[in-house]
């Protein structure tokens, strides 16, 4: 069961239980992330945003690929982030860290702030894709990458479906990341989940 808001659509019930668990927890720290993350070179000392973050699992898996890392762990549902901060607690990576509740459409930072951002199983519970992914490429460097995870659409099928969320079909998200300001690295669909890596893309100067 979900909760909608003006800015997005909360987890109630069964599926926060289940979203929020440590089994499900191990699975993507362990499996999802290095899968999602390899080939992908990431800075030493790069500062990260985690948006999404849920009980922290990606944040702690960034953590444990590189020590050296800097995390902004964000989400909008304020009432995990105590659960995210035990978590991160728990698997060595608080002191890399820092949690923030912010609408990821409205994000509280700095042009050109991050080497890597993230958002894994979040951008369906924004109410707003395009608003979300031009903020992710406001805060991300022009050297930076984005990679996500979301449910995909298959093509052909009425939107909604995902628990009656707005859903998108793996060419309309490639399409919405392309006018958000995204070169495509990677693009992929898996279980019915699109993986992408992308990066910013470069500006091109007009000859005088």
């Amino acid at each position: 069961m979900e909760q909608e808001h003006n800015h997005g659509v909360l987890m109630r019930g069964l599926s926060r239980r289940l979203v929020y668990s440590r089994p499900r927890a191990w699975l993507g720290m362990a499996v999802e992330l290095p899968s999602l993350l390899r080939g992908v070179s990431i800075p030493r000392g790069a500062k990260c945003l985690d948006i999404a973050t849920g009980l922290g699992w990606a944040t702690a898996g960034l953590v444990r690929l590189d020590p050296s890392v800097r995390i902004v762990a964000l989400d909008y549902d304020g009432t995990i982030l105590p659960r995210t901060r035990e978590y991160l607690r728990e698997h060595g990576a608080a002191e890399s860290s820092g949690l923030c509740r912010a609408d990821a459409k409205h994000l509280p930072l700095r042009d050109g702030s991050f080497d890597l951002v993230l958002c894994l199983y979040g951008l369906h519970h924004f109410r707003g894709y395009f608003e979300a992914l031009r903020e992710i490429a406001r805060v991300l460097k022009s050297t930076g990458t984005f990679a996500l995870i979301d449910p995909a659409r298959r093509p052909g099928k009425p939107p909604g479906g995902h628990h009656g969320m707005e859903v998108l079909t793996r060419d309309e998200l490639d399409r919405m990341l392309l006018d958000a300001g995204f070169e495509i690295v990677r693009s992929r669909v898996s279980l019915g989940r699109v993986k992408a890596v992308t990066h910013k893309r470069k500006s091109v100067t007009a000859p005088t």
